[in-house]
């Protein structure tokens, strides 16, 4: 079985999804320490000048210690309002913009506490959109205490994997030596952006999956 696993993320992107899509088991690290300016509570969708972030404003002053699933969301600002209107405003001509608008509409009406709980709604609405099939775990059903590597390869033993397929970007810091004396192939995530119609002119990469969803539509699965 093969088992990948990823913090949680808001909107996230294509590479995310295609580690979920090539795995037998997702596990989403909801139990690691939240970090700030990465993609746990922001993501980006295009707009006409390029790239522009939607950011969940969270209440995380003195709780950088906190788990992801733990951080409060700042609801004394109207974010969601602002995130499905910029949507709305970058969108609305996209092809697939009505048939997912529904769906958009029930996601941000919504209200949530705590970052885990957003950040999980946001990746639902994305598989269901890529017809992703693949179980997800949340990791704290483990109860795993280890960290770094330790974790990942515990994890994969109270899973019962026996495969680790990990993102390129953890090669620096991966200690594969660990998996391997557990009896755990490691394989390394090979996702290289393809070229798709978006919104305005020119391609911009690395954006929500959001982006090609509302553009593309059920073609978006290929891009995985």
């Amino acid at each position: 079985m093969i088992l990948a696993a990823h913090q949680l993320q808001y909107m996230p992107g294509l590479r995310f999804l295609a580690k979920m899509r090539r795995s037998d088991l997702f596990v989403l690290l909801d139990d690691v320490q939240y970090e700030r300016r990465e993609f746990q509570n922001r993501n980006r969708i295009r707009v006409p000048a390029g790239p522009q972030y939607l950011t969940v404003p969270v209440l995380a002053k003195g709780r950088f210690d906190s788990q992801i699933r733990d951080i409060p969301v700042d609801n004394s600002r109207p974010w969601a309002a602002d995130h499905l209107r910029s949507i709305r405003t970058n969108y609305s001509r996209a092809p697939y913009f009505k048939a997912h608008l529904p769906a958009l509409e029930e996601l941000y009406g919504a209200r949530y506490e705590r970052l885990g709980e957003l950040a999980l709604a946001t990746i639902n609405f994305l598989r269901d959109g890529f017809g992703i099939k693949t179980p997800m775990r949340p990791s704290s059903e483990f109860a795993v205490k280890s960290v770094s590597t330790a974790r990942l390869v515990d994890i994969c033993r109270a899973a019962g994997a026996d495969e680790y397929l990990s993102g390129a970007g953890a090669r620096d810091y991966l200690d594969e030596k660990l998996f391997s004396a557990a009896g755990i192939k490691v394989s390394w995530q090979k996702f290289e952006v393809k070229p798709y119609e978006q919104a305005f002119p020119g391609f911009t990469p690395d954006l929500s999956a959001l982006d090609p969803l509302l553009n593309i539509g059920p073609s978006c699965a290929d891009l995985l």
